[in-house]
């Protein structure tokens, strides 16, 4: 993958969560398989005010106990991750906190950023944690939130999903999804959506639309979208999806044995600069699998 040219790291947020270990295997994975160097970065709580010499004192005990705890955390992380990929170059950034903040100083010059979808504090429920959240949506680069199971969190050969509406943001997903997919040897289902006669009440303007002629040219829409990557690689097998509905639930309908989930950060609707869309925070919510946002 070359998402970025002359972005030669992988950053993965660490804090000592299932999640967050899971993600950083995963992001072992593909930085092996691209010869990246791994950054695993740590924040650390931030500092309160200090108000005598007793809480001066009690201050930098505690500075030191939470920066050999972040030590620790980091250390784990890395000997497991040597063990398994041990060619791999992995460094580690510990520093004060908000985890956004040194994540995302980390990621100036990165190829991808990798993080779990809850953290250490987060309840054990499917729910996005705020810091992923926040991450995804200020990040320079492209931006994968790691759900799935944990026990197998590597790439493998089941398809990658990507979503397509012709935005230019779209076509950073569709290229991304390309280079994983061909890195991997995996499959890829490209699908695009669009308004369909059930979003018209019966009897209204809908009865007066050829629904079918729709269809057709949706379909088109898609494959001409797909048409320059599919030439770039031609090794990776692509079935194309274009069916009436929501994006998001369409491409949640694809994604329970998928891979991968690769979207655009907002759709053709939203504004230049504006936070990401429904249908990304959909996914990042509710996908069984990990999700990849691409940004501009």
């Amino acid at each position: 993958m070359t998402t970025l040219a002359g972005h030669q790291d992988i950053v993965v947020g660490i804090d000592g969560s299932e999640a967050s270990t899971a993600a950083a295997r995963w992001a072992g994975s593909i930085a092996q398989a691209v010869n990246a160097r791994l950054i695993l970065a740590h924040a650390l709580p931030q500092e309160g005010p200090i108000y005598s010499p007793a809480a001066v004192m009690l201050q930098s005990q505690f500075l030191n106990q939470i920066r050999e705890d972040g030590e620790a955390i980091t250390g784990v992380v890395t000997d497991l991750l040597a063990d398994e990929f041990p060619s791999l170059v992995i460094e580690s950034e510990i520093a004060p906190g908000p985890p956004m903040t040194h994540i995302l100083e980390c990621a100036e010059t990165a190829r991808l950023i990798v993080m779990g979808s809850t953290g250490s504090g987060a309840l054990r429920s499917r729910l996005l944690g705020s810091t992923a959240l926040k991450v995804a949506n200020h990040a320079p680069c492209p931006v994968t939130v790691w759900r799935g199971t944990a026990q197998h969190p590597g790439p493998d050969q089941r398809p990658v999903v990507v979503g397509v509406d012709g935005s230019t943001l779209s076509e950073k997903a569709v290229e991304y999804a390309f280079q994983y997919a061909d890195q991997f040897e995996a499959p890829l289902f490209a699908v695009h959506t669009w308004q369909g006669a059930s979003t018209f009440r019966e009897g209204g303007a809908g009865i007066l639309i050829d629904w079918e002629a729709v269809e057709q040219e949706e379909s088109a829409l898609l494959a001409e979208n797909l048409a320059g990557m599919s030439d770039q690689y031609p090794d990776v097998a692509v079935t194309r999806i274009s069916e009436p509905g929501a994006a998001a639930p369409v491409m949640l309908k694809y994604a329970d044995d998928a891979q991968l989930l690769v979207v655009g950060s907002h759709g053709r609707s939203a504004m230049a600069g504006a936070v990401m869309g429904s249908t990304s925070q959909n996914l990042l919510h509710h996908a069984p699998c990990p999700v990849m946002i691409a940004r501009g």
